[in-house]
């Protein structure tokens, strides 16, 4: 059920001063929360690089089958 049915509304017009400001509120936690996440993965990235994983010492074969745990993988955004 979209938002929008509920925040804009005919007695707030022309303004719309509710809509407009959910609409930005969402905006800055979406930036936020995707700033956060790209943080998390340049340290999780760093961590792999200096190899601090508990799977790093495994053979390809067991390294492959950890999927995005393998060591050699890295995130990307």
């Amino acid at each position: 059920m979209p938002i929008s049915t509920f925040s804009v509304l005919a007695g707030d017009a022309p303004r719309y001063i509710r809509a407009y400001s959910l609409s930005l509120g969402f905006t800055g936690f979406t930036a936020i929360c995707c700033t956060l996440y790209l943080l998390t993965i340049i340290s999780e990235n760093r961590k792999r690089a200096m190899d601090l994983s508990e799977h790093s010492g495994k053979s390809q074969e067991e390294k492959a089958k950890l999927g995005d745990l393998n060591p050699d993988y890295r995130y990307m955004l």
